[in-house]
């Protein structure tokens, strides 16, 4: 579709301003289907008297709501570690602590390394259990790889894995739960598929 310059009437200073070919192309790749109805210059008059536009916007750092419109509303507080006085973003309900930043930056720290020394710890009884356990893989049968780590592990554990180690022709028939049911077979009935 071919655009060619187009003359309009500013809504504001009522004067006369060019819609030009590149500016419509530009407003059919965006999906625009209205015209504009102010001159450049009174569009950037109007762009100046939003606030987020204007260069004295006041500035609230990083207690800001989403948008940056407004300050975020802060409550004051007494630290629980230190008792100096801070600001927080909620409203304190004395049912949980309340830290300044530096008691809540080591605070922090602090259960960091904890959470990092039990995963630590985690991973390092895991390998030891590993490495326990790694005759059973290698042991020469069974019954001989399940007998030295019985020793260590208690009577539950121990009388399932030797249940586990038996071999399947010991296993008395008569513990199990249901029993066993007879059934004859015709010779000469045809087979079903």
């Amino acid at each position: 579709m071919a655009f060619t310059d187009r003359e309009l009437t500013c809504r504001d200073c009522g004067g006369p301003f060019i819609f030009t070919a590149g500016e419509q192309e530009f407003y059919a790749t965006k999906g625009l289907q209205h015209d504009p109805v102010r001159c450049p210059s009174c569009r950037n008059q109007r762009k100046l008297l939003r606030p987020e536009d204007r260069e004295e916007t006041p500035s609230f750092g990083v207690y800001v709501s989403y948008g940056g419109r407004t300050p975020r509303q802060m409550h004051r507080a007494a630290c629980n570690q230190c008792g100096q006085s801070t600001e927080v973003p909620f409203v304190p309900r004395g049912d949980r602590p309340v830290y300044c930043s530096a008691c809540y930056s080591d605070i922090r720290e602090k259960q960091e390394a904890r959470d990092a020394a039990a995963a630590d710890d985690a991973s390092a009884r895991i390998a030891a259990a590993a490495m326990r356990r790694a005759p059973e893989l290698e042991g020469a049968g069974p019954r001989a790889a399940v007998a030295e780590p019985l020793a260590a592990v208690d009577t539950a554990e121990a009388s399932a894995d030797r249940r586990m180690a038996e071999p399947l022709a010991e296993i008395d028939v008569t513990r199990t739960a249901s029993k066993p049911v007879a059934v004859e077979v015709d010779p000469d009935a045809p087979e079903e598929d």
